[in-house]
């Protein structure tokens, strides 16, 4: 008996290893989206090309750096995981690289760079605060174990 327990334990351990883990690399990801297309959008507008023209293109290529992240990103993270929130972070991110060009501003590269972060950040809490929620709701749905079944699966399969 002595021995089950401490292979449950290893086993405890190594997924709350993997947790982590997964929880970090979403984090690094979610900046590294956030910094690549916030930058990538200050590129394009240093072009010196008019506003119309570059709002447009630099949303565009920061849409395509976002989708070659997350590509390259789902086979660790997972598809899901990787595009849903990095789609939003890669539109919502650069956004106000652009409006403070549309008024007349400009950034630097060190702000594109600080707003990029701060915008996956941002991403990454609002992610974790969501599986929260999820996963609170979905252990309200589930109820009760009974006969190594759950409420849920029951209803699923019709027994």
């Amino acid at each position: 008996m002595e021995q089950f327990a401490v292979n449950d334990d290893v086993r405890d351990i190594r997924g709350a290893r993997r947790r982590v883990l997964f929880i970090l690399g979403d984090c690094v990801f979610l900046v590294a989206v956030g910094v690549a297309t916030t930058v990538v959008t200050h590129a394009v507008h240093q072009i010196g090309w008019p506003v119309w023209i570059t709002c447009p293109l630099g949303m565009a290529v920061a849409m395509v750096i976002q989708m070659l992240m997350a590509v390259c990103a789902s086979p660790m993270l997972g598809s899901i995981e990787t595009m849903t929130p990095s789609m939003v972070l890669g539109m919502l991110g650069p956004m106000p690289v652009c409006a403070l060009h549309i008024f007349g501003g400009e950034s630097t590269h060190a702000t594109a760079v600080m707003w990029g972060v701060g915008t996956g950040l941002l991403m990454f809490a609002f992610v974790l605060w969501y599986a929260t929620i999820c996963e609170r709701r979905l252990q309200g749905a589930i109820g009760s174990h009974q006969d190594g079944f759950s409420d849920l699966g029951q209803a699923r399969s019709g027994l």
